[in-house]
Formats: C-alpha cells, structure tokens, sequence
C-alpha cells in the first residue's frame, strides 16, 4: 500500500479514536459545554464550531501540540485558539459595549487632535538597536494574537460618509478630524476611516449583556505558529512527510515554502510569489513577518536534516517533533534572553523571573496561570510602532544599494523572489539602525502605514483608539497596579511624563481621571534601566511572566517526559538570532555576534559565520531509551533528565500575586487598613 494513503487511514484513525474520548469546551469561559450553554450555541450559526474547542485527552508522555490544547493539563482548552484574551483590569465600556465616555459622560477628545498635539512627525535613528529588533518583535506579536481584524478595515470604507461619521454601522470607530488640525486643515477630510476588533459578540458566540471581549485564532503562546499554524489541518498541509522536514521548493537557490498562498494581494508583476506558510495570512503581511517567517522555516528544514544524519532510524515522525521542539525552544530562548531581556535590562529581567542564570532546568511552570497574552500587552507594545523605521534598507556586500517604503510592501512577500531582495532585506535588517525610542514617529508609518488603502492614515491615532477598543480603564488605574502613585493632580504626573508633555495632557483632558493609558504610554519617559516606558515595562513583565508560567512545555521546563535533556538545553542557551541567520538567512556570509545592536567599534563587530558554532553536534543522537519504531501515540516516551541544578521557582497560587504586591508596596503604613483592586476587580486588604 502506498505510504501516502496508509498515512491517511493513520491519521483518519487517530482522529476517530480521539474525538470518540474528547471533551467539547467552550471558548470563552474554558470549561466542558453545558447542556444550557450547547442549547444557546444551537441558535449560532457555526456556534458549534467558532465558539467551541474540542479537546483530545491530555496525555503526560506528549509534547507540545500544534493547536494549543493542554499546553496546561489544569485548563486543557485555554492555549488554543478562539480563547480570549485575559486583562490585568476588567474592562471599561459605554453602554452597550460602545466606547468609554469621560467622566461626565461626554466623548473622549479626538485621538487625532491628542496625536498632533503631543507626538510629531519625523526620523532619528536609535543609537544601539538595529531593525533586526523591530523584525523580532513584530513577529512575536503576530505569533501570539492575530491581525484579522485587518480584514474588516480593509473593505469597509463606509465609515467616513462624505466626511462625516457613521455613527450607524456598529464595526465603525472613525476619528474626527478637527478643523484646525495642523496638516488637514486645508483639505476637506474631517475623518479617519477605523472600524473595531472582531469580538465574540460578533460572530454569535456572547450575548450583548457581557462586555465585548476579542478572541484570537491563533495560539496565544510563543510557539512559531507563524509557522506550524495553529491547527492539526494546517500543519499536515504544510508537510512533506519525508526527513521530518516542511513542504519546500527551490525559487533559484533559495529554499522557500512549497505551494502559493492567496494573501499577498499588493504584489505586483513580476512578483508571483506568495509564500504557504503555517499562517499564510500573518505571515505575508509585513516584510518583519516574511522574513521572520522565512529563516524559522528554513531553521526547521536545516534541523531536521542535522537529525536525520546523526540519527538515520528515526522516522518522519520523530524528526518533525523533534526539529520543531528545538526551533521554538530557540525561538523563546532569543527572544526572553536576547532580546527582551535587552529592552527591559537584565537585571530586570533577572529579578522579575524572566530569565534566570543556571545552567539546568527552571522549573516555573505554575497550573494555576491560564495560557493567554494579555489585552494590555498587545494593546501597550503598539508603543514600538515608534521603534519601527518607516523604509526599510538595502545592503549587498555590506555597501548601501537602496531602500524600500514598508507601506508599500504589507500583503507583497513576492518581493523576496525579485532582484536579490531578500538578502538585502535580510543585511539591511542587522545594519540598518531603528529608530529613535521618543515621541517622534516615522512620517512613512505614521501616515501611510498601509499604503493606499485609504485616503488618509494616522498610526498613532489609531492605536490610541485601539486602547478604547478594547475597554482599557485610565492611566491612573494602570498606574495603580503597577506600582506608581495615582495621580491626583496634573503635576503628580511628572514622576513619568515631561512636564511639557503634562501640560498638552492638561489641555486636552478635562478630567486627570480621563486620561487614556495608550496616550499616556506613547509619552511616558522611558523607565530608567529600561528601554521601555514603565506602563509597558509592567505590562511587558506580567505578560512574559504569564507566558512562561502557564506554558508547560516552555523551553526551560523539564518536569513532563518530552522536555529536553540538560546539555540540550544548554546548546539552545548557546544559539542566537545572529546563528539563525547565518544558517538559515538568505547569502547571509557575514554578521554580528549581537545582531540586534548596530554594528560599532567596541560592540557588535562583525564576525564571519563559520566563526560561530552550531546547535546540533552529538547532543540528539539515539539513547538507549529511543524508541527505533517510534510513531505518534507514543512521543515523548523518552524519560526526562533529572540533575542537581534543576531550579525549582517558588510558585504562588494566585496569578495575581506580584500585582497585588505593587498596590502593598504603594499602600504606605498609615493606610495599612485600605482597600484596593487587584487584577480581577476584587478587593484586597492593603
């Protein structure tokens, strides 16, 4: 019988096995589908299939799976798909789920009149970072949350009627322009077309009586689904089934996704190219999306084969879950210890339980936190659209030889086939500096930042709105819980804004309490050891703390059967995002050792490639514990490595321990009887 159809009846019986024990959960509220709740979803079209997870039996001798589920045994569905996004705050609405209105109950100012007043227009570049960082980042976002959002702004353009507001159609959130504004004023455009995420509500899963929450379908973790996708579907679609490697071609000399995707809408003759990744959507949006995407595919392949060598018994199998484990394992080690561990200071990042020095496992995982990425968090890190450069640089044997406007190429990844440009992008992106971390942004983002889709664009504006979206509560809230003193006066500001900066808030606002935390993040001076603002350093830290925790199978977990041994593990501590791309870049000869700083003379000096050392060497050769027949129902059986410098976390069963410990730190001794919120809205004693 063929391999291909006996593949098939595999896989065919598994699913029939699994499905006969597995528990339907509902999306929203992460528990098995009541006979009240099963009778509502009834009356939904599609209910069954957009508001529910099925969850197969969460086994101990598995590894990560594609979709999400059982990432945490104590809520099984919570790492998938169509879950929610979890809040450090409950919250903030109009009625009926509209906008938050200010404290009188009028409308909040414009968002484009609090972005021209109070952040400009313009480019300075940064003194350490390279746009390398800027790629990372973006990356990691779309990896965690997706953008489909964009599908509903892209073809509704109903909101601005003749440039007045539609106030009808309940996807439309448009900003007023005012008629003194400072560069529209001499046109006849008084609105900025912005429609509202895509929530449960939309699509039929919650009634209008609960407050709008926004689901995501991808997997709310760090786990390359950029790549893998987020479905047991998706990821057999990209496969090849032989070596453990993806589904590829050869596009001249280089390797790329085998089979054309239908999501790069602005490519243009004789751009044909649009690459099949696992989330072809996310992946083909942005040039930091299909360059990311592209080396980690190639990493994938590149592993895979490094294993079929060192291991010629292994099946498929076994080398596709084992290439994988070790791709994102690589992938979250560059980015906690890299990169963020950069962006907040390592010290911070030490102290925080980020990153940890040890050369064994950090055993942090914790059942009590839910799989998610918090709304705050992906609402807050909108801040390094400033980070961003608005034209992304060329570079060919080290020399400048161009550069390319980002708006221009969203949706347009068949770039990367035409005239070498993804190894200049790929150059450019590790000697291009970003810019500036200020309250200045790049004209090319700022105004333009999806091209031509519609008239007039304003990023910043639109993020601030996105903050309302998303029922954010105020500054002063935020400022609560993470550990500042609540303003009561405009100058009690001063401690985190210029007072420049406080005045524009002043003028602007009526009510201290009105303040957004979007707007207040965008002019926030940045946290001194950190190169963030401090509301989004403490976003930032809970965020990343919560995706360590409630992830078992994060990369430096060794308590479950599949996780890697200790010297693996400590080869992936030795990987960076420069190794990456010497192996898997595109004619990538050259780089340096931190590529995510600028090159200069007493830091970042390039190195050739072969100078750096590889990932692989002895370390995944066969155990007698291995497995030769190994075959899906029994992965993960090899017995994981227990030494003396396993590092064991004190663990809390409240996810919201270190929250409620900045509100005691800010209680004071003589109100050591007050009352305060914690992250669920509940009372705590300070």
């Amino acid at each position: 019988m063929d391999w291909k159809i006996s593949l098939l009846l595999f896989v065919a019986l598994e699913s029939t096995l699994a499905q006969e024990s597995s528990v339907l959960y509902d999306a929203y509220f992460g528990k098995p589908v009541t006979e009240k709740r099963s009778g509502y979803l009834a009356g939904v079209v599609n209910g069954t299939s957009v508001c529910t997870v099925l969850v197969r039996p969460c086994r101990k001798d598995e590894g990560r799976r594609v979709d999400g589920t059982c990432t945490n045994p104590k809520h099984p569905s919570r790492g998938a798909g169509m879950t929610p996004l979890p809040r450090l705050l409950p919250p903030h609405y109009g009625p009926a789920n509209t906008l938050r209105p200010a404290g009188d109950g009028a409308e909040l100012p414009s968002t484009r009149h609090i972005r021209t007043s109070l952040i400009a227009d313009g480019t300075f570049t940064h003194h350490e970072f390279s746009v390398l960082a800027t790629h990372i980042l973006v990356a990691s976002a779309v990896d965690s949350v997706d953008l489909l959002y964009l599908t509903r702004y892209f073809p509704v353009s109903d909101c601005c009627i003749g440039n007045v507001r539609n106030r009808i159609n309940p996807s439309c959130i448009p900003i007023p322009v005012p008629d003194d504004d400072p560069y529209l004023r001499i046109t006849q455009i008084r609105c900025l077309n912005l429609t509202r995420i895509i929530n449960y509500q939309d699509i039929g899963c919650l009634p209008n009586s609960l407050p709008a929450e926004r689901y995501s379908v991808v997997t709310p973790l760090l786990d390359l689904s950029l790549i893998y996708g987020y479905t047991e579907a998706r990821i057999r679609s990209i496969r090849s089934y032989q070596g453990g490697e993806l589904a590829f071609r050869m596009e001249g000399d280089r390797e790329v996704p085998q089979g054309n995707s239908i999501f790069c809408l602005n490519n243009r003759p004789p751009e044909t190219s649009c690459y099949n990744f696992g989330d072809d959507y996310q992946a083909n949006l942005l040039p930091g999306t299909y360059l990311t995407a592209m080396w980690y595919f190639r990493e994938h392949n590149r592993i895979a084969r490094g294993l079929a060598k060192l291991n010629p018994c292994w099946d498929d199998e076994k080398l596709f879950e084992t290439a994988r484990q070790i791709n994102i394992a690589q992938y979250q080690y560059i980015f906690y210890y890299e990169l963020i561990a950069e962006f907040i200071g390592r010290k911070n990042a030490l102290a925080e339980g980020l990153i940890y020095e040890t050369d064994g496992y950090v055993n942090d995982f914790d059942p009590h936190y839910e799989p998610g990425v918090l709304r705050e968090y992906i609402v807050g890190t909108r801040w390094f659209h400033n980070f961003q450069s608005g034209r992304f640089d060329l570079y060919r044997d080290g020399k400048f030889i161009g550069r390319r406007p980002v708006p221009d190429d969203a949706l347009r990844s068949g770039i990367l086939a035409i005239n070498n440009t993804e190894a200049d992008l790929t150059q450019g992106s590790y000697i291009q500096p970003g810019d500036k971390l200020d309250y200045v942004m790049a004209p090319d983002l700022a105004e333009r930042y999806f091209g031509t889709v519609h008239l007039v664009n304003d990023l910043p504006a639109a993020d601030m709105m996105r903050g309302r979206d998303a029922g954010l509560q105020s500054y002063n809230h935020y400022r609560k819980i993470c550990g500042m003193k609540p303003a009561k006066h405009w100058e009690d500001f001063y401690d985190t804004i210029d007072k420049d900066r406080v005045e524009g808030l002043r003028r602007i606002y009526d009510d201290i309490d009105d303040v957004e935390v979007m707007v207040a993040i965008y002019i926030e001076k940045l946290m001194p050891g950190t190169y963030l603002p401090p509301t989004l350093y403490c976003f930032v830290v809970h965020n990343l703390r919560l995706w360590r925790r409630s992830d078992k199978f994060f990369f430096e977990h060794g308590n479950f059967p599949a996780a890697l041994t200790v010297p693996q593990l400590n080869a992936v501590r030795k990987t960076s995002i420069a190794r990456v791309l010497c192996d898997s870049g595109d004619n990538v000869k050259h780089i340096q050792p931190a590529a995510f700083f600028r090159q200069g003379p007493c830091r970042s000096v390039l190195h050739w490639c072969q100078k750096e050392k590889g990932l692989l060497k002895s370390l995944w050769l066969p155990t007698p514990d291995d497995d030769q027949n190994y075959t899906r129902f029994d992965r993960g059986r090899r017995q994981h490595e227990v030494t003396s410098t396993t590092r064991h976390v004190q663990r809390t069963d409240d996810p919201f321990f270190h929250i409620k410990r900045a509100v005691r730190q800010q209680c004071g001794a003589g109100t050591a009887n007050a009352r305060q919120q914690d992250g669920n809205g509940a009372s705590i004693t300070c």
